[in-house]
């Protein structure tokens, strides 16, 4: 199991730490944030956009397309379900350097085929435990 350390840095701003990588994750001004950072729902559209980008960049470099340059482009949108706000929807659109012709629908499973993806659609327990 991977540690991800995370550190109050003041306001809502915290530092992560995982493996030897550290960023800032804060909230927009508009939050009550100081905006040092993209905030947590960011980063969770940014994870899902980079594993499904991994995932396809693996599949074309085993099938031999060109996939050098890919972008990915998601927004999300977020909805309020009584007193909680959730992300309820992630649209992606994918551009490769050139069309891969009849394997299009083989890099969309490869990209669909990602962890974070997997793992948003069956969600995982979460257990958290105060020490004091």
């Amino acid at each position: 199991m991977d540690l991800v350390n995370i550190k109050h840095e003041g306001g809502l701003s915290f530092s992560v730490n995982v493996r030897d990588h550290r960023l800032i994750v804060d909230m927009g001004k508009d939050d009550g944030g100081f905006d040092k950072g993209p905030s947590p729902a960011e980063l969770l559209v940014a994870a899902v956009g980079s594993c499904v980008g991994a995932h396809i960049a693996r599949y074309c470099q085993t099938a031999d397309i060109p996939h050098e340059g890919m972008e990915l482009n998601l927004t999300f949108q977020v909805e309020k379900e009584g007193n909680k706000n959730r992300i309820s929807s992630i649209v992606g659109d994918i551009s490769l350097p050139q069309d891969p012709g009849p394997r299009i629908k083989a890099v969309l499973r490869a990209g669909e085929n990602c962890i974070i993806r997997n793992t948003l659609a069956q969600c995982p327990e979460i257990d958290l435990d105060l020490e004091i």
